[in-house]
This record gives structure tokens, C-alpha cells and sequence, in this order.
């Protein structure tokens, strides 16, 4: 039989480890809320300025510059969460600092459509 207060310290090591199990779920919580954000700014600045030129509007090189800084923040809170999905943010923001030099096959190649970008997202929000 366990003495109690054995038990007692044993009891306290648990309930302290499972407090540090919380505080890592809700860091990464947070972690993954911030990278959702930032996913979310440059991908909402994207299709509009997409939808602008479409509509007929002009290109706005301090936008598109605008817009790879966006994504290129957003890479970096998702290096730690999704790696994959952070390359892909950063190849983005490299697309939109020089979209000139990116050919239809590079983008698929790199998997950096907009759209393609739009699921990773939904994901990692399901996940």
C-alpha cells in the first residue's frame, strides 16, 4: 500500500504535469491563432487586389509589394506549425515582389496558387 503522503506528492506531480499539458495546448492555441491572422490579412489583401485588377484595374506595384510583405509575415509564425504550408507563404510573398519573373509552370510547380493556398489554410483553421 502507498503511504499518503506518497500518494499525496505523486498526485501533486501529475496534476502539475497536466497543468503544463494545458499551457502547451493553449500556447499553440495561440501560436496557430496568429499565424491564422496573418494567413488571413494576405489572403484577404490577395483576391482583392486580384479582383481589382481583374475588374479591369491597374497594377499597383506598391500593393503587390505590399501584399508580399503580408506574406511573408505570415510564414513565419507558421515555420513552427506547418512548415510546408510556410514555404509555401513565403514563395508567395517572393511571387508578389517579382510576379514578372514567375511563369505559369513555376506556380505550379511551387503549388503557390491562390486557391491551393486557400485550402492549406482551411485546414490548419479544421485542424
Amino acid at each position: 500500500m502507498i503511504e499518503p503522503a506518497v500518494a499525496f506528492t505523486l498526485f501533486d506531480k501529475v496534476l502539475a504535469v497536466v497543468g503544463l499539458l494545458r499551457e502547451g495546448k493553449k500556447e499553440r492555441t495561440a501560436k496557430t491563432d496568429q499565424a491564422l491572422k496573418a494567413l488571413y490579412s494576405a489572403l484577404s489583401e490577395t483576391k482583392k487586389y486580384i479582383s481589382e485588377e481583374n475588374a479591369g484595374g491597374a497594377k499597383n506595384r506598391d500593393m503587390e509589394w505590399k501584399i508580399a510583405e503580408l506574406w511573408h509575415k505570415a510564414s513565419i509564425p507558421l515555420r513552427e506549425i506547418d512548415p510546408e504550408l510556410a514555404e509555401k507563404c513565403f514563395l508567395k510573398g517572393s511571387y508578389w515582389l517579382e510576379p514578372e519573373a514567375w511563369t505559369e509552370e513555376r506556380i505550379a510547380q511551387t503549388d503557390i496558387a491562390i486557391d491551393t493556398v486557400f485550402e492549406a489554410t482551411r485546414a490548419l483553421l479544421l485542424k
